[in-house]
């Protein structure tokens, strides 16, 4: 592998400076000093306390996309193309998932 023209290592040219400046002995970098300072969390916010109704945020996402999905792909197939893959597989799934729904509502209608 040959480098570009003009392009120099930073390690071949610090090792080139080194080599330079041996003789020469390196000047000692000033420390800088920082001061850190810690302060105790406010006791106002408990984070229990706050993330409480997430759940609740996370079902509500979770069932608008379910929703968004299905009546996305009801709206395709009614008024797109109702021949194409897509759509006999999701007639399929809602036949088979409405039947059981009806299925379940009979029996609860039996039972009560």
């Amino acid at each position: 592998i040959t480098p570009a023209a003009g392009l120099v290592s930073i390690l071949k040219r610090r090792v080139s400076l080194e080599g330079a400046n041996s003789s020469i002995p390196a000047a000692p970098k000033p420390v800088s000093k920082r001061k850190v300072r810690f302060r105790e969390p406010d006791e106002g916010l408990d984070h229990d306390e706050v993330g409480g109704d997430s759940w609740l945020l996370l079902l509500l996402l979770c069932l608008a996309t379910v929703v968004i999905s299905v009546g996305g792909t009801a709206l395709y197939c009614t008024f797109g193309d109702a021949q194409s893959s897509v759509c006999t597989d999701f007639s399929h799934n809602m036949d088979f998932y409405i039947g059981r729904v009806q299925r379940g509502m009979d029996e609860l209608k039996h039972w009560l």
